[in-house]
């Protein structure tokens, strides 16, 4: 017997969902690299999705929502999702809605993926309107799921915190972690990104909850004591771009920082390879990819010590409150000055890392599809 399976993904906006858009790419992609004979998936996709992620959209059947290439507001999503997706899944078996919410009007049992519940614990980083919003919309839509994925035992019980649900029906699923092996060489990172120097590395967009304000701050006492040392900040535009950019230039450290923007996966492959420190001082993560990726390609890290972060990074890195300026230059000066203990904390976190894989992940996906039916 063949369960159909819908995958929606009218909520995901290229380029603005952050670690939410690659782990959701890299779910279905191992999930297309498995043989699951009983699952028949099919992905309901906007055309920039489409267009961004071709890869994705050739290894599984697509149907794409026929409007413009436009990426939709929030209200234009639900209008679809509640109109053009409830028609195109009346009568599949199950409807996977991965973006943390499920629309109010649905034809066919769903289960839900929620990658955290960061706009109603941070009220800060998001509009009063948003929170209103998935404040109503995310109870909801977990207690009429019939199971529930959470990448983190952290955003499991920040869940049953917050929703009367059967703590049966919410399922941790970790992500996972890819290692390119295609590298940008160290020699051509050189020259790209001007690299004269000890690389402390953060790749994110510059949401506020990203916390780069902090890092700066502490880089500047770093380069005290290391005049040489770089700053490589990654990562696509946010909210919080033009304060990032600023306090940079009033602590004088503009020749010390690079801020490449959104650049190449090999790219950023090669600077986590390259890199002396990988700081990851978030202040919120469901799950925190960038430290399992530092951990996966043997840098040594340093992540805040919050929410999700330390159960993903356990004893294979430097855990320090995320607003505690002082305490993150110790943390990078000491593993910059301790090659040995920087060695230690890599070794450690190449083992940990493996117990984060998107086969695994797939699996655990394929699972959930066949219990929910």
């Amino acid at each position: 017997m063949t369960t159909r399976v819908g995958i929606n993904l009218l909520w995901l906006r290229p380029g603005e969902v952050g670690g939410s858009e690659e782990s959701t790419i890299a779910s279905l992609r191992a999930l297309a690299h498995r043989d699951d004979p009983d699952l028949d998936l099919c992905l309901y996709v906007t055309e920039p999705l489409r267009r961004a992620h071709p890869d994705i959209t050739s290894a599984h059947p697509v149907e794409v929502l026929p409007l413009s290439g436009i990426p939709m507001a929030r209200a234009g999503r639900i209008a679809a999702e509640t109109t053009w997706l409830a028609a195109r899944t009346r009568g599949v078996d199950l409807v996977h809605h991965a973006g943390g919410t499920a629309p109010p009007l649905r034809t066919a049992p769903y289960v839900l993926t929620v990658h955290d519940l960061q706009p109603l614990e941070r009220r800060a980083t998001h509009s009063r309107l948003k929170r209103a919003y998935l404040g109503t919309a995310i109870p909801l839509s977990v207690q009429a799921a019939r199971l529930v994925a959470v990448p983190s035992e952290f955003v499991r019980q920040s869940v049953l915190d917050r929703v009367r649900v059967d703590p049966a029906r919410v399922v941790v699923i970790p992500h996972g972690v890819d290692v390119l092996p295609a590298a940008t060489p160290a020699d051509v990172l050189n020259v790209r990104y001007r690299l004269d120097g000890p690389v402390v590395l953060y790749p994110a967009i510059t949401y506020p909850h990203k916390n780069h304000a902090v890092l700066v701050d502490a880089f500047a006492a770093v380069v005290a004591a290391h005049p040489d040392a770089l700053l490589v900040l990654t990562g696509g535009r946010g909210g919080a771009e033009d304060q990032v950019r600023a306090r940079v230039d009033r602590l004088g450290l503009a020749d010390r920082v690079r801020r490449t923007g959104r650049i190449s996966a090999a790219d950023v492959a090669g600077l986590y390879r390259e890199a002396a420190v990988v700081a990851v001082p978030s202040r919120y993560e469901g799950f925190g990819l960038p430290a399992v990726e530092a951990m996966a390609y043997g840098a040594p890290l340093v992540a805040a010590a919050a929410t999700a972060l330390p159960e993903v990074v356990g004893d294979a890195g430097i855990l320090v409150d995320p607003d505690d300026n002082a305490g993150w230059a110790t943390a990078i000066i000491e593993l910059l000055e301790s090659p040995d203990r920087g060695a230690r904390l890599a070794e450690a976190g190449l083992v940990r890392a493996q117990r984060y894989s998107w086969p695994a992940n797939a699996a655990g996906l394929a699972d959930l599809y066949r219990s929910a039916v």
